[in-house]
């Protein structure tokens, strides 16, 4: 397990770059829809009143804030390529807004359902663009 306590501090988050595990699966703009749900359920907030638009792009934009936390993510059309991130087009930000509970924590937990469900690929970088984790291979070229 990453210990995401060593990249947490004021003003810092995680950015998770999420992607279908069988790219076949899942048609552009499905991706957003399971993975905001698959969110809202590891974090056991019922995103209740979250802002969902399209954009100009064939993308959506989730974004939803509670005392506890905020969640935004951007979904947009799979389209495979080379780079190890042209299998995640889907980026995702919790931040904790709880005394009692820091980002790390949420990130953590986050990283553990999304990589247990077996359903996603998922590159989680700190605030400062480095990689932190992956389910899968991205290379050393950071």
């Amino acid at each position: 397990m990453t210990d995401f306590a060593q990249y947490d501090g004021y003003k810092k988050d995680f950015d998770f770059y999420v992607g279908p595990m069988q790219p076949d699966d899942v048609r552009s703009g499905e991706i957003g829809e399971r993975l905001w749900a698959d969110v809202s359920r590891i974090l056991g907030t019922a995103f209740d009143g979250a802002t969902i638009r399209p954009d100009d792009h064939d993308g959506y934009r989730y974004w939803f804030a509670n005392d506890e936390l905020r969640a935004s993510l951007y979904s947009g059309p799979l389209e495979p390529g080379p780079g190890p991130l042209d299998r995640v087009p889907a980026m995702l930000t919790v931040i904790s807004r709880s005394e009692d509970v820091a980002s790390s924590e949420l990130a953590e937990r986050l990283y553990a359902g999304l990589t247990g469900s077996g359903d996603y690929l998922v590159v989680v970088f700190a605030d400062n663009g480095m990689p932190i984790t992956a389910n899968y291979d991205i290379g050393d070229g950071w």
